[in-house]
């Protein structure tokens, strides 16, 4: 469904959220806030992440000293069960988003007349693509402990926004277009398989169109390139199983389609800021 035919608020969102994936060039730096030992009166505390994104202005988290100062174009990511204190003590534009499993909640914030606002329009959008959005808010909330690499978190938060755009664009009514059923078939087959020794044109034979027309779809249906999401699928897989089982990491690798571990681990550690010891050390 084109834009211009989506609700209103449906199209509002939209129109915000193009405007943020379109100019990635005006986006910031991703702060993180952390989880207090006694939430303050005024704190925000949920089981699910969140994503606040300031589009004019300046906005705060008051539980941080470091983040009383959120300018425009930056973000303020809240992993599951971390805490904040909106600070909305200048003029400010803000979008408001939280991931629940299924959906994805949008609220949007005018602080101009002073105070602390209520939302002006918010909406509820239904999830298109699950198992990525999962992956990258996984990948987020452990970044959080290493907040410097912004080089790896800001282009991982550019495709979240991404992937909202694409959720709120797309219409829940009617059969899905035919290349919309073909990508959505590759994915799901993907996560079936990601074990096997699969490149692009072993796939693409296999669902017997061409590589280059793989690419197209996964460049034109989703939000990564088909060599990062069968990466984001064996990373998922990879880290399901560092918590569950106590595997050497050369079999952890084979089992998610990695015959090198040492290449393995630094994919790993490019991702998710850990290596795979580091990360199943957690859950011991």
């Amino acid at each position: 469904m084109p834009v211009t035919q989506l609700p209103a608020d449906q199209r509002f969102f939209a129109d915000l959220l193009s405007g943020l994936v379109l100019n990635p060039e005006r986006l910031g730096r991703v702060w993180f806030a952390g989880s207090p030992k006694t939430l303050p009166a005024g704190g925000l505390c949920l089981d699910l992440p969140r994503l606040e994104v300031v589009l004019r202005g300046e906005y705060g988290n008051k539980l941080d000293e470091s983040q009383q100062t959120i300018r425009q174009g930056e973000m303020l990511f809240i992993p599951a069960r971390a805490a904040n204190v909106p600070l909305f003590t200048r003029s400010s534009m803000v979008l408001s988003m939280v991931f629940a499993p299924a959906w994805t909640g949008m609220a949007f914030y005018d602080s101009r007349n002073g105070g602390t606002p209520e939302p002006l329009r918010k909406i509820e959008i239904p999830h298109q693509q699950r198992g990525e959005g999962e992956a990258m808010l996984t990948a987020l909330t452990l970044l959080s402990r290493s907040p410097q690499d912004q080089q790896i978190i800001q282009p991982l938060t550019l495709s979240l926004l991404h992937l909202c755009r694409k959720s709120v664009t797309t219409s829940a009514d009617g059969a899905p277009s035919r290349p919309q059923f073909l990508y959505k078939s590759i994915c799901n087959w993907l996560q079936d398989n990601y074990a096997q020794p699969l490149t692009r044109e072993s796939v693409a034979s296999f669902f017997n169109i061409t590589p280059n027309h793989l690419s197209r779809l996964f460049r034109q249906q989703g939000t990564m390139s088909f060599v990062d999401y069968l990466r984001w699928v064996r990373m998922a897989k990879a880290r399901m199983i560092l918590q569950k089982y106590h595997l050497p990491i050369g079999d952890v690798a084979l089992r998610c389609g990695f015959a090198d571990s040492d290449y393995f681990s630094r994919l790993f550690r490019r991702q998710f800021g850990l290596t795979p010891g580091e990360y199943r050390a957690r859950f011991l």
